[in-house]
């Protein structure tokens, strides 16, 4: 198998497909795959890994196809600790979402508990451009099983802080008060009348589904994710962040004189 993989022209030659996407990099350790697994059930995974790791990675891969009911591929990472392997990194990376998306799989998420820091570091960056969520599965605590829906931490999107750094701050207000002000089962939560007594419409509480803020409970009822949550909670807490974003994204423009 190519560092592409050879099956990545055919598979998407044969047509789209339907579901999630997943794409984990991956070492030495596998006990994270299956807790990503159980959480995202994705349709289609790909395996980031390096040479040294492939051929246990795709033995691997045949076991969970058949157990989960998924399709996959090992996508292989040459020259994994030369200087230029952030670059290899971020291309494969770059090749498994655009893979995805040409296959028409969404969402799409990145795992990078396995392998080595800078896999991880440079396929977050991959990550980041193509606005593709990541997480990453944390260990419990003393001799407890692994949980999915609590042992797997989502990381707050770029796109997303920058939309909610500049939302007013009685927004912030009023998303902070459904964790400071409520309890139990109502803690989190938030209504499309709750949105209506600051001026929020309804489609902005969609839109912060898609970016995984928040989980869409009924048809008038959202609650915020642990990732939500913890954006909120530094967005208001700490104000320079909002700053830091506004600024960066006041500079990115085009100078006029490129491309003249």
């Amino acid at each position: 198998m190519n560092s592409m993989g050879e099956s990545y022209i055919t598979d998407v030659c044969r047509g789209s497909m339907s579901g999630t996407g997943l794409i984990l990099t991956l070492g030495k350790s596998t006990e994270h795959v299956k807790t990503s697994l159980l959480k995202y059930s994705p349709e289609y995974l790909v395996l980031l890994t390096s040479e040294d790791f492939a051929s246990t990675a795709r033995r691997q891969l045949s076991h969970w196809k058949r157990q989960f009911d998924l399709q996959g591929e090992v996508f292989v990472i040459k020259d994994l600790f030369t200087d230029d392997s952030a670059e290899h990194i971020m291309t494969q990376t770059l090749l498994a979402i655009d893979f995805m998306n040409l296959s028409e799989l969404s969402p799409i998420f990145l795992g990078i508990t396995g392998g080595t820091m800078h896999m991880a570091a440079a396929a977050a960056t991959a990550a980041a451009i193509a606005d593709v969520p990541v997480f990453y599965v944390k260990r419990p605590d003393g001799n407890q099983v692994v949980q999915p829906n609590k042992d797997v931490i989502e990381m707050p999107s770029l796109s997303a802080f920058s939309k909610l750094s500049s939302i007013p701050i009685e927004a912030l207000e009023l998303f902070r008060s459904t964790f400071t002000n409520r309890s139990g089962d109502d803690q989190g939560k938030i209504s499309v009348s709750d949105a209506a007594t600051i001026g929020m419409p309804k489609g902005f509480l969609d839109y912060l589904v898609g970016h995984r803020i928040l989980d869409k409970i009924d048809s008038s009822v959202y609650k915020f994710t642990y990732t939500g949550l913890s954006m909120v909670r530094m967005l208001h807490s700490n104000p320079t962040i909002a700053k830091l974003i506004k600024a960066k994204n006041s500079t990115a423009e085009i100078p006029d004189h490129m491309y003249v």
